[in-house]
Formats: structure tokens, sequence, C-alpha cells
């Protein structure tokens, strides 16, 4: 698929930005997430780049790879790393239907501002996830799912003026939206139509909706503009805010799919409506599922604020958990990325040093006392059940030194959680079938799943496997890693001690009153 979309890029030259191109066709070659800078998909100003699908991948795709790759923001409504594990309300929801149609959610994160219709028709993901309305006319380009909630827009200032603040209000402030917001234009119109003479200034990229409301409290900034659902979620841990005028009327959000995806929106449809319906009031009612995932990251005080710490957050922290340095220390001299290690780690125990399997595996790790040789009897001790599951994992790292970095990874991943009779079955199979014994994508991720099938696995030598689980083992902890890696350095000590979100409010003293009014017409007259 990837070489289709490459083949459709260079034929597509003249319509596209040699800047984009260039970029585009390092991302499908490569191996990383992929990520496209483009325009910030207001389709109501801007056309995407791409306007059309360039490639085929309806449900039956997905769920033959068994992989559903999502579009959406790195920020703490949509998707968020938290103690390791992947947290965000979009995500939760998504991977609740992932889950359900057996399939394994891989995460494509965009950045402000990123046109996400071209991201979607070019193939990088299968759907877009971001907590946003449609933007306007986004209809011709992609399909739109049910509602999977309602939002709008609203302005946070400092809670040291008068309550019950109105439009009036804000007459000579400073409003702020975040990097790549869509809104400016609708906010243009409402200051137009309202004669009230306020500034539209725009943030700093990077930072998300909810630092702005932190700079607003600390008087740094005057106001900022939010859904309305950011700002009470904020509000649950920033102190010193008050929520003033609503700006236009509340407008559902949606998840986008390519207009050749009908099989893909028609389940995403099916699943929307099983857990949040509207009645002919136009109110609308969630299921209990819906609510518990909407409760923890809008309603409920405690989780709000325990997703903010930082010491959990490695986009703030640049840690995973409390073991980095353990994890580091005994990964180093093996030669293993230990922020790999570290996924795997989090796939096997959440952290938790007393887990223990019906199979009787232990530790961090999950290591079988009868595999742990001199550390079988302390295998509940962080440091003796690190050395002996990385000795087990570098052992099998080094046995597949041949393969490229990627699949020596997912190998090695693969002979962890199946053991190496069922993966060597798997590789043979897939010579018996003539697809790569050495590849993943054109052979065990084929072959694996085979082993739970009569017909496939009574010739092996060691018989039935669940497959399917050893893939989606393997994906969960490849895409964990790789959200990882965006914040949280191989050498920590020789990166900068606080967060790249950290870095850009602490060095952002700018009077941004000063900073050129993103509206085109002047002002209206005070």
């Amino acid at each position: 698929m990837k070489q289709n979309v490459y083949q459709l890029l260079l034929r597509s030259l003249h319509k596209v930005f040699i800047p984009l191109l260039l970029l585009g066709m390092a991302i499908l070659v490569g191996c990383g997430e992929r990520i496209l800078p483009a325009n910030n998909g207001d389709t109501a100003d801007n056309l995407p780049d791409f306007p059309q699908p360039v490639v085929q991948h309806d449900f039956s795709h997905i769920k033959k790879a068994g992989i559903l790759r999502i579009i959406t923001f790195y920020n703490s409504r949509t998707y968020f790393i938290h103690k390791g594990g992947q947290a965000g309300f979009d995500y939760e929801l998504i991977e609740r239907f992932a889950r359900e149609n057996d399939l394994t959610v891989e995460v494509v994160i965009a950045q402000p501002g990123d046109d996400l219709i071209s991201l979607l028709n070019s193939g990088q993901g299968d759907v877009v996830c971001a907590g946003l309305p449609a933007p306007e006319g986004a209809d011709q380009f992609v399909d739109l799912t049910r509602p999977t909630g309602f939002s709008r827009k609203v302005v946070v200032l400092p809670d040291n003026g008068p309550p019950g603040i109105n439009m009036s209000d804000l007459k000579g402030l400073s409003l702020t939206i975040p990097w790549g917001c869509p809104f400016s234009p609708v906010l243009q119109k409402i200051r137009k139509e309202s004669g009230v003479a306020f500034r539209i200034n725009q943030g700093p990229s990077q930072v998300e909706a909810e630092e702005l409301m932190t700079l607003v409290a600390q008087g740094r900034l005057q106001a900022v503009v939010v859904d309305n659902l950011t700002a009470q979620a904020g509000m649950a841990w920033i102190d010193g805010l008050q929520v003033g005028p609503s700006l236009g009327n509340e407008r559902p959000t949606v998840w986008m799919v390519r207009k050749n995806s009908t099989e893909l929106g028609s389940k995403l449809d099916i699943f929307l409506k099983e857990h949040l319906r509207i009645n002919e009031t136009g109110r609308w009612r969630r299921s209990q599922t819906y609510g518990i995932i909407f409760d923890r990251y809008f309603a409920n005080e405690k989780t709000i604020q325990k997703f903010r710490e930082a010491v959990h957050r490695p986009d703030k922290s640049r840690r995973i958990s409390g073991y980095d340095a353990m994890v580091r220390r005994q990964s180093e001299p093996l030669g293993l990325d230990w922020r790999m290690v570290s996924a795997l780690i989090y796939q096997e125990s959440r952290f938790y040093t007393r887990a223990r399997s019906k199979a009787d595996a232990r530790g961090l790790m999950q290591v079988l006392p009868a595999f742990a040789g001199p550390q079988a009897d302390s295998l509940y001790h962080p440091a003796p059940n690190l050395r002996a599951g990385l000795r087990l994992m570098a052992s099998t790292y080094n046995s597949f030194a041949y393969l490229d970095s990627l699949d020596r990874w997912r190998f090695t991943l693969a002979t962890y959680h199946a053991g190496t009779g069922h993966v060597t079955d798997a590789r043979r199979m897939a010579m018996d079938y003539g697809r790569d014994p050495n590849s993943w994508e054109r052979g065990l991720l084929l072959t694996l799943p085979r082993l739970m099938q009569h017909r496939h696995y009574r010739d092996t030598r060691h018989g039935f496997y669940g497959g399917v689980e050893t893939v989606d083992y393997v994906e969960e902890i490849i895409n964990r890693y790789r959200t990882y890696i965006r914040f949280v350095p191989l050498d920590p000590d020789a990166a900068e001690a606080d967060s790249a979100a950290v870095d850009l409010l602490d060095g952002w003293d700018a009077d941004l009153s000063g900073l050129p009014d993103l509206v085109i017409e002047p002002p209206a007259p005070e």
C-alpha cells in the first residue's frame, strides 16, 4: 500500500508543493511515526492537498492486517501517555471499538495545524479521531461519523474580574486561540457582528490549550478561546479562572474516514449509536461505558488531576516510570534500547512488581521461574527480575542480528511472548506458503494467526497456538515505543532536564498584544 501511495505522489507532483512531496516520501518509506506538515484543515479557506483518497483501505483490509490506524493530536483530551500507558478520551473510545473487532490501535500523531484531511486521504491513517467539530465543507472530501460528543467554544479569563462576564466585557482584550485552531474565521465573524473590538492572537506551537489556560491564570495572557469541555477539565486543576461568554452554538464532534471506506464508516456509526443517542428534544443519552470514559476525562476532578501529574507524563517529565534508571542501567550494556524494554514491561505488568500470571510468570517482565536461573527465588524484586528477563531478551535479540532494526525487534518481542518453538513454526509455514520467513509484514504477520487453524497447525512441530494475541502484543509494544521516543531521549543525561512543553512555557514571555492580528479587516470601531 505504501508503494502505491508513493507512486501516486510522483504522478501528482504538479499539484503538490515540493517540500511536502519530499517529506511525504521520506515518511512513507520510513518506519517511524508518520507526520505530514500542511495547512490547518480549515476547508472553508484552504483546499486539502489530497481532496480525494489515493488509497483503498476499507474495513476488510484493516481486519486482514489486524491494525486500525488513527490520526489524532497529542494532548490531554484526545491521546497522551500516562504511567507508561496510552490514554485520552478519543483514544479510549476508539480503542473500545477496536477491541470489539479484534483490532490493534496504531496511533499516528499529527501536529497542531496539520492538514488532517490530507493525512487521511493519503493513507497515513484510517480514522481521524481528534475531538473536533467537522471543519466547514469537510464533507466534500471525507465522510463524517455520527457525533462522538458535543462542544462549543468559550472564553476563559482570570477570575479577578467581574462575575457573569458577557460579550461587551471582552472589549479591548487579546483573545488567544491555540496554534492551528481553525476557529479564527468564526471568531472574526463574531467580532464583526457583535461590534466588540477585541484582538485575536495565536498561541505558540506545541503548547496545548490547557497550558494556555495556565498562562491566563498566571496573568501572562488576558484570555484564551477553548472548547467548553477543555475549560471544564482544565479548571479542575488550574485555580484562578472563570468561564466567560460562549462563542457560537454547541456543535457535534465527529470522526472522519475516507469516502471509499464506507464499510469502516458504517461500523463506526453502529458503534457510536450504541453509546451515544440523540432524542427528539435534542438531548443526548450516553451508555454506561461512554459515561465512564467521558467522566474520567471531563467530569471527575480526581482523575483529571491525576492525569495532569507531570511525574507520570513523559511529555512533561521525560520519564516513563519510576524504574527508568534501573531499566536503562541494565539494558544499555546488552545493547538494548531501554525505552523498548519499558514498553514491553508496561505490556507485561503495567510496572507492577507483584504481578503474577496464571502460568506463574512473575514481576515486571513476567519471567517464569523455570527460566530465571539464579534469580528464580527473587522475581518479585525489580533488579533480579530485570536481570533474568533482559538476559532472555538479549539472547533472542542477538539471534536476530541479521534482520533490519524494526523486524529484529518484532521477532524478538514475538519470541518473548510466544516462545521460540511457535515462532519457528510460523517461519517454516511462511516458507511453505512462499512468504518471507525473515519479514514481519510479509511473513509472520500472516502466518502466526494461522497457528490457530487446524489445517495449518496440524503439520507443525509445536501445534496449536493463539498467534493473533502475539501479533497484537508486538504491534501494541511497537506503537507504544514510538510514542515514548517522541518525548524520552535515549540518553536522558545528555538532554535538557525539562520537557519540551515546559521549556516553551518558561521561555515564552513575549508581549502577545504586539503580535499581528489574525483578522484581515480592521477591528470594529470602539
